[in-house]
């Protein structure tokens, strides 16, 4: 019998660690469990900047985006994502140590900030 790599929500239920390289997709029950394990770890507020989910439901499962309390553009909230620290690209897993909560926008610029980090990395190289 294969032996995998687990993780415990705040329920108390065991979950597989996600193998896959691919994206999370919230429709499976597991990668809802994560999101919502790590978005209630997080106090459902980006790690970066003061933005905080409104209106989360008690019982808040993973498979709904939520909201912040924040505004990209006078029309439209922001919204919470769930962010690899260390991208899949780069040899990161799916799991709940390499996982944090950032908002939409912070998501964005931490993408940008990692390609420039990248590039200059490259350009250091002989």
């Amino acid at each position: 019998m294969r032996d995998y790599e687990t993780w415990t929500d705040f329920t108390g239920r065991q979950w597989r660690v996600v193998q896959s390289s691919r994206r999370l997709k919230f429709k499976y029950p597991a990668h809802a469990a994560l999101r919502a394990h790590v978005f209630r770890r997080d106090s459902f507020a980006c790690q970066r900047c003061p933005a905080k989910a409104i209106d989360v439901p008690v019982d808040y499962d993973g498979h709904e985006t939520l909201m912040t309390d924040t505004f990209t553009d006078p029309r439209w909230r922001d919204c919470l994502v769930l962010d690899h620290i260390l991208t899949l690209k780069a040899g990161g897993k799916s799991a709940v140590w390499n996982l944090q909560t950032l908002c939409f926008t912070c998501n964005r610029r931490k993408q940008r900030e990692d390609k420039r980090a990248i590039a200059a990395y490259l350009e250091m190289q002989p």
